[in-house]
């Protein structure tokens, strides 16, 4: 019933940390999204990345760790649990749960290790807070960050670590980890590290549950003026928690003749219940939730009544379908037959993190893919799932006919096929505003004025809501992205952004394909004309050779050689020699579907064939992580990319810069990968790079002679 959250609060890198040639640090971390709603395919590795809290997140965590009121509690059999079976799932002698204090880690819960707490000298979770990540050690002796552990050099001698971050609200406070006495070669199986992280998971939603107490209390105890939160009265209580911020519900449970629980009553809920879930709190009082809210899922009935039967408080990240809005809260046990809940609602997060995760994936597609015709059938998919549509598809314009060839696409099980040639006279007044490039929007296709008149077309597809977003090529739209919903529908701002954005990059996409097809022609012709050079290699042999062997008559078939390598040579001259900076810059950005959101602007440049690679090289791997975690993760970010030729030393030297605005802060990575190498052989393999982390966002300067940019 637990969804990871995260946001992209900070630029990051996957294993390819970036650092400066002044050795001030490297470029940030990974921030992979792990959300995954319903089936949209979401490219995710074991990184956390940085919260809006990250900034307590170093040794010095106690003051996250504090909200919690936990440190030096008894054991607690929840906790303990998840500690025991973490040890059972990775067949470890050892597992801890340990929280980071200012200056000490002390274990909520331990199996197989004796000491309560350490000092942070001894710590090993320590860097998984500080990187917050799970970290996987094979071998602790050869790892520099833990060879010089006590723990390690002495006793208990311990050689394995694995450790996944407990990652709450207000930061990472600790690890859950697994550690062993002999190295473990090859760290732990994917399934193991998967429970380890899970339960991970579990133990912080405990630590929520303790939170979302003391909180209640607290409000308690503020609004009464005394300390114990049983002490206020029946009213008091109720005019507490029906004017809390956020929402609440007391509510009983019922069951059967067998003691099972199958709904349960609203006995109580407050004000802010009814803004958050849009039904009036009157009507909800006294009720069952499958009766105000008919068809709800199973989760939100039986999942959270569990507390009752379970007394363990149950955290969630979850949605209702009816009304597509997501609640992120707490259930937790009252006594009896009695629990409340606790939430607040994060479709807006939830929506906007499926979103750019949307985004990714459509990135990865496009790279990857082939087949024109299965890329643009996949990218439906997710185009679909990521704005909950009924289906999503795309469509060729026939100009000349004024008709429009649409794919099968993607769907809802149920929905009626779509494929095959469709007239625009028969759906409305929608082709001019297409034709020319406006992204169309209807809401209700029976009330809108553009399509009310011709409604029978549009029921017989079961599209009520409809967005066309145009998708050109050379300044004429070629494609529409279609993306249809059963009932009616407002379509917000950010939805019809993120249908742009996506439209954009099938654009992109699409050109691109169209240059490989001629690329392909080109390269059939080079094959015929290597054809042709061989039958020709034979022919000068067979009449340069027969019957001669003698060194004059090799010295004559190497001349004819030679002169057919020339004529070769003379076909394919000015094409691969040089490459104008502009061309290259531009087909790298347009490779990884970004060359929208770049502003790239400098002289006439040409650069050698070496220039061209090292280049080539380094704009990719700056242009895949700003899209990842730096200013294109954001629909508002853009690159700048500007160079100079600068002649105040006499020598001519270009000056290259990357600025990155409208994204998260750079952070200074903490570990050097291949991208660190990349980003230092700057635009020539020989060096000459700086990059600076900053609160706007990363910019780096690389430098080179003019000379041997040109030549290189």
């Amino acid at each position: 019933m637990t969804s990871p959250t995260r946001s992209c609060a900070a630029a990051t890198i996957e294993d390819r940390d970036v650092d400066a040639d002044d050795g001030k640090g490297q470029l940030l971390h990974d921030d992979d999204l792990q959300l995954a709603p319903s089936s949209l395919p979401v490219a995710s590795d074991r990184r956390l990345g940085h919260s809006k809290a990250m900034g307590e997140n170093s040794d010095d965590n106690g003051g996250a760790v504090l909200r919690y009121a936990i440190l030096d509690t008894a054991p607690e059999q929840g906790f303990d649990d998840l500690t025991a079976l973490a040890a059972q799932i990775c067949a470890v002698p050892t597992a801890l749960i340990s929280l980071l204090d200012f200056d000490r880690q002390w274990f909520k819960a331990r199996v197989g290790f004796e000491p309560h707490q350490t000092g942070l000298d001894s710590s090993v979770c320590r860097h998984v807070v500080r990187e917050a990540r799970t970290i996987v050690i094979p071998d602790l002796t050869a790892d520099k960050r833990t060879r010089d552990n006590p723990l390690v050099t002495g006793a208990p001698a311990i050689r394995f670590y694995a450790g996944a971050p407990l990652a709450t609200r207000y930061g990472v406070v600790g690890a859950l980890c697994v550690i062993d006495t002999v190295p473990r070669p090859h760290g732990l199986s994917p399934d193991q590290l998967l429970g380890l992280e899970r339960l991970a998971r579990q133990t912080v939603a405990l630590l929520e549950a303790r939170r979302d107490a003391l909180d209640l209390q607290e409000l308690l105890a503020e609004q009464s003026g005394v300390e114990a939160a049983l002490s206020v009265s029946e009213g008091r209580w109720r005019q507490l928690y029906r004017n809390m911020g956020q929402g609440f519900i007391y509510a009983r449970v019922l069951r059967d003749a067998d003691g099972r629980i199958f709904d349960w009553r609203y006995e109580d809920v407050n004000n802010a219940w009814g803004g958050l879930v849009g039904i009036d709190a009157d009507e909800a009082r006294g009720r069952t939730i499958r009766e105000v809210m008919p068809g709800v899922e199973e989760n939100w009935v039986t999942g959270l009544a569990e507390v009752v039967d379970t007394h363990e408080p149950v955290r969630f990240t979850q949605r209702v379908g009816s009304s597509n809005r997501w609640y992120d809260g707490t259930a937790q046990w009252v006594g009896g037959d009695d629990f409340t809940v606790i939430f607040h609602e994060t479709t807006a997060r939830v929506e906007t993190v499926r979103r750019r995760d949307a985004l990714l994936v459509l990135g990865d597609l496009i790279r990857d893919s082939v087949d024109t015709a299965e890329m643009l059938a996949r990218a439906a998919e997710v185009v679909g799932i990521a704005v909950d549509a009924s289906r999503a598809t795309v469509g060729e314009l026939d100009h000349t006919r004024e008709r429009i060839k649409v794919d099968a696409g993607w769907a809802l099980p149920g929905m009626p096929p779509i494929a095959g040639d469709y007239r625009f006279a028969d759906y409305g007044r929608v082709r001019d505003q297409l034709v020319q490039g406006e992204t169309l929007v209807i809401d209700d296709v029976e009330t809108d004025p553009r399509t009310s008149d011709e409604p029978a077309g549009w029921q017989a597809l079961r599209a009520r809501s409809v967005v066309n977003v145009p998708v050109r090529d050379d300044g004429r739209t070629t494609v529409v992205l279609i993306v249809h919903r059963e009932q009616p529908h407002a379509w917000t701002e950010d939805e019809v952004a993120f249908l742009r954005n996506a439209a954009d990059r099938l654009e992109i996409a699409i050109a691109r394909r169209r240059d490989e097809e001629r690329q392909d022609v080109i390269n059939k012709e080079i094959s015929h004309r290597l054809k042709n050079s061989l039958s020709m290699t034979q022919a000068i042999a067979s009449q340069t050779l027969r019957g001669d062997a003698s060194r004059e008559g090799l010295d004559a078939f190497a001349a004819r050689l030679q002169s057919l390598g020339a004529a070769h040579d003379a076909l394919m001259s000015g094409r691969w020699k040089a490459a104008a900076l502009k061309e290259v810059l531009a087909s790298v950005l347009d490779n990884v579907g970004v060359l929208d959101r770049c502003d790239v602007v400098g002289p006439d440049i040409n650069l050698g064939g070496r220039a061209t690679l090292s280049t080539s090289l380094l704009i990719h791997e700056l242009a895949t992580n700003a899209m990842k975690y730096g200013a294109l993760c954001t629909n508002s970010g853009r690159v700048g990319i500007d160079w100079r030729v600068d002649d105040a030393d006499g020598d001519g030297e270009l000056v290259l810069e990357w600025t990155e605005r409208g994204g998260p802060p750079a952070v200074v990575p903490t570990r050097k990968g291949f991208g660190s190498r990349l980003v230092r052989l700057g635009l020539i393999g020989t060096g000459g790079s700086a990059v600076r982390y900053e609160q706007p966002g990363l910019t780096a300067c690389f430098r080179a002679p003019l000379s041997q940019v040109e030549q290189a």
